[in-house]
Parts: C-alpha cells; structure tokens; sequence
C-alpha cells in the first residue's frame, strides 16, 4: 500500500528565516575578494583536469582554450603562480592519457594554447615558462614507461614557441625574456633535473631551425646562443658542459656549409675503406650535367613528403642551415674568460673553444678525423691470411699426420691403422702411406716431415763406390734386414742401465771379434749417417762411425766381470744373512720389543693409578646441560644460525617486550 505524504504547507515564519539566509550568501559573497573567486575558480579547473573520467578530461580542455582567451582580456591578468596552478592538473593530464596517437594529439593541444592569449605575448611566456618551472620539478618522478610522451610534449612547446617569436620578427626584448625565463628553469646554474636539462640542450637549435625555416639572421641566432656559452662557462656538472659543448656548439659547426662538405667527405672516405692517409686528398668531382630523358628534358626527383618529427615510413626531416658568426661567439668567450675568475681546467677548455672558433672563421673546418694512419706494403686482410698460412704450415711442419690421425674417431683409426702393411713402412716413407690412407678430405696438406726429412737427406754426401762394395754393403743389409724368430729387441743403448746382468765373453772370442764390426737392427742403421769414401786402391774407410758406450766392447787384460743383483735380491740376501748370524736368546728381556713371528707381550703399569676427586665429579656434573636435568636451564647458544643483522620480533609475539632477537 502507497502512502503519500501531505504536502506542507509554507508558514510566514519558515519563508522569513530562508530571506534571511539567502541575504547572509549575498553579504558573505559580497565580503569575499574577486581574487579569491578567480583562484577558487582555477582550482576548480584543475580538479576537472586531473580527474579520472576521460569524458571531463577532455570537456575541459576544450573549454580552456576558450577560458584563457577570456581571461587575458579581463581586468585581471595572468601570473605565473596561475599558470603554475593550471599546468599542475594539465600536467596529471598529460599523465593519465594513453596510446601514443592520444597521447601526440593531446600534447598538440596544449602546445597550440601558446597563440590562445588574444596575441598578449607575455601570457604566452609566462605560461612556457610556468611549463618548464613544471617539468623541472616533476621530471625526478616521471617513470620510465611515461618519460617519452613528456619529452615529446617540451619538444612541442618549445616549437611553438619558437613560432610565436618568429610572428613577432625575432624581436629582441622578447628573446631576451624567453632567455631569462629559461636560465631561471631548465639552463639553471643548479638544475633540478639533468635528464630534461640534456633534451633541452638536445632539441633547442633543431627546432629553432625548423621554426625559423631560413628567415633568421646571424645576430638572432647569436642572441638565443649567448645563454647557452654563459652556461657553459658557469655550469660545474662535467656531462652538462660536455653536452652544451657537442650539442649546441659543435651541432652549429657541423650543420654549417663547412661542416656539411666536411661530412659528405668523410662518408664518401669511409666509404671507399680510407685509400689515402688523408681526408685532404679526396676531392669532390661533378659531372657537369644533369640526368636527361629520351625527350631531352631534365628528370627532376619527386619531391618526398616532409616531416617536422621522425616518422616510420619513407619521411623526411627538413632543417635548414642557421647562419653562424664565429665573431660574435668569441667576442663572449673573450669576455667571459676576462671579465670572471674561473680556475685552471675551467680557462683551458674556455681558451680550445676559442681556437676550435678561430680555426672556424679562417675557413677551416677544425672538428672530424683528418688523417687516418695507412700501413704500407700489405693490407690488413693480406697480413691476416699470410698469418693463418704459416701457422697452418708450422703446425703440419711439428704435428704431421698424428694430428690428422687424431682427427678421426676410435674405430675409423683403428680400421685405417688395420689397412696398412706396416713391413713396407719405414721412417721416410711414413708420411706418404699415412697420407695416401687417409680419407679424402684430409689428404690436403701431406708435406710437412717429409719435407724436413728430404732437406736432411740433400745434405748428406754420396760419393761413387764399385760393384763389389756395392755387393758387400747389400748383403750385409739383407741380413740385417731378415726376422729372427723369438728374439727380443734390444734395450736403447744410448743411456747405460746399472745394476743388470752382463754376459761374459770369453778373452779368446773377443779378441777374434774385435775386427769385426758390432751389428745393430735396421732401425739403427737407417739413422745413422755415414759417409762412405772410397779410396784410389777401392779401400773402404769410415768417415763417421757411431759411438760406442763401452758395454758391448770385449774384456781387456785384467778386467773383471761383477754381477750386481737388484734392489729386491739384495735385501733378501740381507735378511737371510742376519737371521742366520744371529742366535736365539734362551730369556728374552722383559722389556724389550717383541720380534716378528714371537708372541706379543704388553706390560700394564698401575703405579701411576689415582682415586677421581668429587669436585671434579660435581663440576662435570654442573657444567652438563643434561645431567642432571634443570627444567628452567637454558641453553648458551641457539641452535638455529643467526643472521648477519637481527632482525625485529614478529609483532603478534605475546611474550616480553623485546626490540630485537636475542640470537647472536
């Protein structure tokens, strides 16, 4: 069931107490200044700038526009501290928006609002100015996610800046204004923040040649570069001055004519891999005409579509040349250097600015690489490959084919090695059947020891000999060269061996056999070098013979054949020698050292046996933390490992009050 209230009925008494009110609003209105209501109203503006709906964001700065037109024409004119205000909610603005489209359009529109002051140019610096006294002091909390919209949004600020100079002819009170403005902002002597201090440094000139487009003299450029020469001269931060030196000065001598021919010249040089050893030596040479179609008229280039930012795509970047006088730069660094006090490291890189310029304004381009250092003879490339040659030769030269051999796996060596008849290989020609074996892929290079070795046998001398010497040294070789059945090859005869049994020779055999010369095996015979001469009388002598060691020459007169047995025979022979000379005592001493294969004795003293005192007992006794069990005992140390630093106690802990754990 609906019920409705009955309407109440208005009383002479109740309309009487709201006249009232309404005339204690009008009275309090009346009391409040227009000050107050003009920042009350700002406020309002900026709360409907920084709230959260899209939609009022939006609404907003579509009325500001409208609002500032409005307001510089009214009785009360910007300040700062307003525009300070207003750039606090377009600030969070800026920081909410989203997508890099909204963001670009969104930063448009608040650069565009220089030129909505009615042409009041001084609300139009104030509110850059006040920008940049924002940015400066918000700059330190912008993330890195946000940082690129915000940079983009100073670099539109400042371009239209620009733009409104340029409207009003470059005057100068107006630059000496905007000047002052920024050196009390972002070109401070110290800076809030440096990374917005280095884009500013960055962007400046790029975007003063963009808005100028070629209708700006040399004395106004130098007026927007006295600033930043002051700055250089008074800044102590050392990547601040580097970067006003390469971005402000250095950019002005590189976008110059000179600097222009000097970089087309260095391209084409580094392009051609630097052929001379100095950049002097290129010079640039045209072809005297002009491209031509069949028709005979002159193809001129589609013009490409032009950009004032960097875009993906095929567009361009148009930044015209700013005129340059080199003398009005060194007219105030002279100045600088005269008329203040700086130290040591200060002057010296004031005065290379001073030469760089004066190198400059004598038609000289004095920044770049001019000579690069040439190597005569070979190329770099040359060397290199020379190099890896005669390693890869050096290494056949040591390793030969074992490195090759090493190259295979287990069993294609073991099959390789397996395939060779090793009778027919001896040392000159082991090279050649290893190589020939090996697969094709790694019978390149077979050159290495039999090339050392060739160079051995070229040195040896060959002299001519008769046939029955021929025959004598033939047959001797053939039986040396027959296997004997079961016979062990001979010990290495250079190092003696001692202590090993010697074979006696009988004084009668060794004198028949001392004609007669020793035999060796065929590997020794084929290192040996002899050179055979032969005489008139077909007499063979012995240029060179190997050395003997002595230990197969036979017995002379009066020597003596010595067997020494080995290590292990000897101490046997020791042992045996002391177990028989020495007899078995009948008692032995009661103290003395059982011998081996004698019972074991041991000998318990209990002289030096003491009763254990009690005191001894009952500090053991004390001293246990278990024995006996003390139930309010605690222990000395914690059995958990304590941390470096103690931390607090968990804060739901109900127990004692305690600051920190008691752990260490």
């Amino acid at each position: 069931m609906v019920t409705r209230k009955k309407p109440v009925k208005r009383t002479a008494e109740v309309a009487a107490i709201d006249k009232d009110e309404e005339d204690e609003q009008q009275a309090t209105q009346a009391k409040v200044p227009k000050e107050v209501l003009v920042i009350a109203q700002e406020v309002k503006i900026v709360r409907a700038l920084a709230c959260n709906d899209v939609v009022k964001r939006n609404r907003q700065i579509r009325k500001l526009r409208k609002w500032f037109k409005l307001r510089a024409s009214s009785s009360f004119p910007f300040t700062e501290e307003d525009f300070m205000r207003i750039w606090k909610g377009l600030y969070y603005n800026m920081w909410m928006s989203d997508k890099p489209l909204v963001q670009e359009e969104l930063a448009e529109q608040l650069a565009q609002m220089v030129d909505s002051f009615d042409g009041n140019t001084s609300c139009s610096l104030a509110y850059f100015s006040a920008f940049m006294r924002t940015m400066c002091q918000e700059f330190f909390g912008i993330d890195q996610w946000r940082v690129d919209k915000f940079l983009m949004l100073v670099r539109r600020m400042l371009r239209y800046v620009l733009r409104l100079l340029k409207q009003n002819k470059w005057s100068a009170d107006l630059i000496e204004k905007f000047n002052t403005s920024m050196q009390q902002s972002v070109l401070a002597e110290q800076p809030k923040s440096r990374g917005l201090t280095m884009h500013y440094l960055d962007i400046f000139f790029e975007e003063l040649a963009k808005a100028a487009d070629g209708e700006i003299t040399a004395a106004q450029v130098n007026l927007f570069l006295r600033p930043f020469v002051t700055y250089l001269a008074t800044q102590r931060d050392v990547k601040l001055v580097a970067q006003c030196r390469t971005r402000v000065l250095y950019h002005l001598l590189y976008q110059s004519d000179l600097g222009r021919e000097y970089s087309d010249k260095y391209n084409a040089w580094k392009l051609m891999g630097f052929p001379t050893a100095s950049i002097d030596d290129i010079e640039k040479l045209d072809s005297g005409f002009d491209e031509e179609d069949d028709e005979g008229n002159t193809e001129e280039e589609p013009a490409r579509p032009t950009s004032l930012d960097p875009r993906a795509g095929n567009v361009d970047v148009h930044m015209p040349e700013l005129p340059l006088n080199a003398d009005c730069v060194l007219d105030e660094l002279q100045t600088l250097i005269r008329t203040n006090e700086y130290n040591s490291k200060k002057r010296k890189s004031l005065r290379k600015l001073i030469q760089i310029f004066e190198t400059y304004k004598g038609g000289e381009f004095p920044l770049g690489v001019r000579t690069m250092p040439k190597v005569e003879g070979q190329t770099l490339a040359e060397m290199v490959e020379q190099k890896v040659a005669d390693i890869e030769e050096m290494e056949d030269e040591v390793f030969g084919t074992g490195r090759k051999l090493k190259k295979l796996n287990k069993s294609k060596r073991k099959r390789l090695l397996q395939s060779i008849n090793f009778e027919e290989v001896d040392e000159h020609n082991y090279d050649e059947v290893i190589g020939k074996a090996l697969p094709p892929e790694l019978q390149k290079k077979v050159k290495h020891n039999a090339k050392v070795r060739s160079s051995i046998n070229n040195a040896w001398v060959v002299e001519e000999v008769n046939e029955a010497d021929e025959a004598a040294v033939a047959a001797e070789i053939k039986e040396d060269s027959e296997p004997k059945p079961k016979a062990k090859k001979p010990k290495k005869q250079d190092q003696p061996k001692p202590k090993k049994e010697i074979k006696a020779k009988k004084e009668e055999q060794s004198k028949n056999k001392k004609d007669e010369q020793p035999k060796s095996d065929v590997k020794e015979q084929n290192e040996a070098k002899v050179d055979v001469q032969v005489s008139e009388t077909g007499e063979e002598k012995s240029a060179e013979s190997k050395p003997s060691n002595g230990w197969d020459a036979p017995l002379e007169p009066g020597e003596e054949e010595i067997f020494v047995p080995s290590r292990k025979q000897q101490l046997k022979q020791a042992n045996s020698k002391i177990q028989k000379s020495t007899p078995k005592p009948a008692a032995r001493a009661q103290f003395s050292t059982p011998q081996p294969g004698g019972a074991k004795r041991v000998r318990i003293v209990t002289k030096c046996n003491s009763a254990y005192p009690k005191s001894d007992y009952y500090r053991q006794l004390k001293l246990s933390p278990q024995l006996p069990y003390d139930a309010d005992r605690q222990p000395g140390k914690s059995a958990l490992k304590p941390h470096v630093l103690p931390g607090p106690i968990h804060p739901n802990y109900k127990g004692a009050k305690r600051l920190f754990n008691d752990t260490l």
